[in-house]
């Protein structure tokens, strides 16, 4: 669970000038300037050569390239504990997964707040989803209310850790355990989760989904991983995601395979193996910057985190936020988040909003079957939420100062805006 953090009153703010012509939106200059944020991936030349290497080779394909094999053996160096075998992307992965357990039930629990890549699977697999409320101040599955849920034909239980977070739930994983439910971790925008982050130890879990997607960690095209300690899953990742056994090098065909060619792209595997080796770096930059922007502006009334500020294994993939409206002396519901997110990005803050909806409503096999009003949290972040994007170097802590400004400027002015 997160801490609480306190907020006042916007009106509790004094000796500020409240100057709205000064604002970005309104003709006033940006407080970051144009190109001084490095977008992700920060492609840079050693990405060149990593990707000659693969030209070199003369195979592009083939899941026995040596390019792979190096990839998944620094990854599982890395991370420590599991197996790893490199797949075609994160949402194939949890694919497998679930591929793996799907003999143990007819329902998955997951999370009403959630990404259509990680959902869709379960529908792919023959199962189906059945959904939970959040936590409020972790955007994690709510572990009580899941556990409650760990009836007869459950096969598993998929847990997304969003935006860089950890969702540790060890509630929810004994209740698991106890009734020999599979746990299934998507972890594809939080890299640090396959190290160990519960006091020293690992997660506990049964795979771990990861991606290697331009936008994720490894920031290197189309890209996924298993993690796992059975190795018969590891080996149910070359049934279900090849047409032959070329893993092993030969070309013959496996009677048992299921075909989905989710084979890694090796060009993809050449920048994620690069990755890695700076991933400490990386991700030691990400929590920086973090902490650094928390700092500026942590005590902005109608402001929260959607993580843990105390949390040093936060893979800060984004920097999530979220607004309480009536703190800014806005109503209920997304006009306050929505017009923050213009003022800031008219300042030159690299801020996005994520979905709007449940991901019920946008996969078609769950569509109109579930209702908003059942997913209380889930909906109030979709309405409040909004996130950070570039945190990752080579943006380092003045390109934080630089946000912090930009979010300042834009509260001392809110009370004339509200007004």
């Amino acid at each position: 669970m997160n801490k609480q953090v306190s907020s006042k009153p916007l009106n509790a703010a004094k000796g500020v000038t409240h100057n709205v012509a000064s604002l970005a939106l309104f003709g006033g200059t940006p407080a970051v300037p144009p190109g001084r944020v490095t977008p992700w991936p920060a492609a840079t030349k050693k990405h060149l050569t990593a990707l000659a290497a693969v030209v070199e080779s003369g195979r592009y394909h083939r899941v026995n390239h040596y390019i792979v094999a190096n990839l998944e053996e620094r990854l599982a160096r890395w991370a420590g504990n599991w197996a790893v075998r490199a797949v075609g992307s994160g949402t194939a992965a949890v694919h497998i997964a679930l591929d793996y357990y799907k003999h143990r039930g007819s329902r998955v629990l997951t999370s009403a707040l959630n990404w259509p890549g990680a959902v869709g699977p379960i529908s792919i697999s023959g199962l189906e989803p059945t959904f939970v409320d959040v936590e409020l101040n972790l955007a994690g599955i709510e572990p009580y209310t899941a556990s409650e849920m760990l009836e007869p034909g459950v096969a598993a239980v998929l847990t997304t850790h969003l935006f860089g977070n950890n969702i540790l739930a060890p509630n929810l994983r004994v209740a698991a355990r106890a009734k020999d439910v599979p746990l299934i971790d998507d972890v594809c925008q939080s890299i640090a989760a396959t190290t160990p982050i519960v006091d020293g130890a690992y997660i506990d879990s049964d795979v771990l989904a990861l991606s290697g997607n331009g936008a994720k960690h490894l920031g290197a095209g189309e890209l996924g991983f298993v993690l796992t300690k059975d190795m018969s899953l590891i080996e149910h990742v070359d049934q279900v995601s090849l047409a032959s056994s070329s893993r092993e090098g030969a070309r013959i065909f496996s009677p048992n395979s299921q075909g989905y060619n989710y084979r890694p792209n090796v060009f993809s595997s050449a920048v994620a193996d690069y990755r890695v080796e700076h991933l400490d770096r990386q991700l030691q930059g990400r929590r920086t910057n973090a902490a650094t922007l928390w700092q500026g502006i942590r005590h902005l009334p109608g402001l929260l985190p959607l993580f843990d500020p105390s949390d040093k294994h936060n893979s800060v993939l984004s920097f999530p936020l979220r607004i309480v409206p009536e703190e800014l002396g806005f109503p209920p519901g997304p006009a306050a988040r929505d017009l923050i997110l213009k003022l800031l990005q008219a300042e030159g803050v690299p801020v996005w909003l994520w979905l709007t909806k449940p991901v019920f409503e946008y996969l078609p096999s769950t569509r109109g079957k579930w209702s908003k009003g059942d997913f209380p949290n889930t909906m109030m972040l979709l309405d409040t939420m909004f996130y950070v994007s570039e945190i990752a170097p080579p943006n380092d802590v003045n390109v934080m100062k630089l946000y912090v400004n930009a979010f300042h400027k834009i509260w001392e002015a809110l009370p004339n805006l509200t007004s």
